[in-house]
């Protein structure tokens, strides 16, 4: 009978030593970018697990910084799902297309909640078609002790210093330094506004270039679709949520599930394409 208890070599990061030679490139010259999807340029390939215990908004906002990608894990609701993607995009983005915002109705209450679940420092007031009428900062919460009074008594109205669509981010970054201000509203010629400018993410754009590969709020945090009805659930809500790359996340060596989901995706139907 033959013996299975001889131990075989094996060999350890440590016991390997990648010796140094003679090269004729230099490491300024190499290009390391790749493609997660398609349609979607990585300045780093990198690319973080769908676990729970690893990739949620942060890790995906931290890896798009440096030019790689998150994958949400999917241990949570699809409205969850789509609530961490939310984060992810609406950070550092140069200028946020889409800005959270309230109602001059608001509480101070709502506004101050809203503040420290996506962790900003001021909300834009808009009326009900989206002329932007004020923003709330911080400033103007510091001496606040009733949370009941609505936004429209506290809120930043008169000589509110605002931007032209089109406006780049060099004449942003020029009318933030000089007016003394972090956050710029970008309205069009009927005052709706359209966009957010904040000096935060231009400092942090200038901090990690390489989140800069792809345009604007195209740094996004993936999302695994799985499962049956799980993956057209979640296909739906991330169209819902707006643009959105999806990573199919397997078991081991795959499922039949798994391998019908990416096909339905990829179909598509008359439903928004979603990079796979």
């Amino acid at each position: 009978m033959k013996d299975t208890r001889k131990i075989r070599e094996a060999l350890t990061f440590d016991d390997v030593l990648l010796v140094p030679r003679h090269a004729r490139v230099h490491p300024a010259d190499v290009a390391i970018a790749s493609y997660f999807t398609r349609g979607t340029l990585l300045a780093a390939p990198l690319v973080s697990a769908a676990m729970d215990t690893v990739t949620e908004h942060q890790m995906a906002i931290a890896m798009a910084r440096d030019g790689g990608i998150g994958i949400i894990h999917k241990n949570m609701s699809i409205d969850a799902q789509c609530a961490q993607v939310d984060r992810v995009k609406r950070s550092e983005s140069g200028m946020i297309l889409d800005p959270i915002t309230l109602g001059p109705e608001a509480t101070l209450r709502e506004a101050t909640t809203l503040m420290g679940e996506f962790s900003i420092s001021g909300v834009p007031i808009v009326e009900p078609g989206g002329l932007l009428v004020g923003i709330l900062t911080n400033r103007d919460l510091v001496f606040e002790t009733d949370l009941r009074r609505p936004v429209r008594e506290v809120m930043t109205h008169d000589g509110l210093v605002t931007a032209p669509e089109g406006t780049s981010l060099e004449a942003a970054e020029d009318i933030l330094r000089h007016n003394k201000i972090e956050k710029l509203p970008v309205v069009d010629e009927a005052g709706i506004l359209r966009g957010l400018i904040t000096v935060k993410d231009i400092f942090k754009r200038r901090a990690h270039p390489g989140c800069r590969l792809r345009c604007d709020r195209d740094r996004f945090g993936a999302r695994p679709l799985t499962g049956r009805a799980g993956c057209r659930v979640a296909g739906q809500g991330s169209v819902a949520g707006g643009p959105t790359r999806g990573g199919q996340r397997g078991h081991g060596g795959g499922s039949t599930h798994a391998g019908r989901a990416r096909s339905r995706r990829r179909k598509g139907g008359n439903r928004p394409r979603i990079d796979l």
